[in-house]
């Protein structure tokens, strides 16, 4: 097999009493924008392993991986882009943001997060499923996204 040049990406989907936490970007393309607590992969770093120090940097907890939500596929200048997002579970919901990444966090129910400005579709799927655990399924953004765009659930 041979290496690809991928952009990998990690979320957390972190569900406490019925409401996930979400976070506002504080800079950047997405600023001002909701999502998941989310990152990047390094180079040498499994996904889960850069989902936790995310989370440990932007959010000062500490998480156990508990599966997976599910999975983001596209091309980005013809570069394949993969997302994944992880259920994850802590014993300290204390959340410390970094505020020079992250300009506000909250937690938020099923009826509340309709109503945000989300960085993207896919990522509001991902956080109804872990809301609500409906079966899994795949959504195709292409023909809306001008290019192949899939979602997994």
């Amino acid at each position: 097999m041979r290496p690809v040049k991928t952009d990998l990406g990690v979320a957390a989907c972190l569900v406490e009493n019925g409401k996930i936490l979400l976070v506002k970007e504080g800079k950047g393309v997405q600023k001002n924008l909701w999502g998941l607590p989310k990152g990047s992969v390094d180079e040498g770093e499994l996904p889960q392993s850069a989902l936790k120090r995310e989370l440990r940097e932007e959010c000062g907890i500490s998480v156990e991986v508990l599966g997976l939500i599910g999975l983001r596929e596209c091309l980005i200048e013809q570069v394949p882009a993969v997302f994944l997002a992880y259920l994850v579970n802590t014993e300290n919901c204390e959340i410390n943001i970094d505020y020079d990444e992250i300009s506000e966090y909250g937690w938020f129910g099923l009826n509340e997060i309709s109503d945000l400005n989300w960085i993207s579709q896919a990522m509001t799927h991902l956080a109804e499923k872990a809301l609500t655990n409906y079966p899994g399924k795949m959504i195709d953004f292409s023909k809306e996204r001008k290019r192949e765009y899939f979602l997994y659930l």
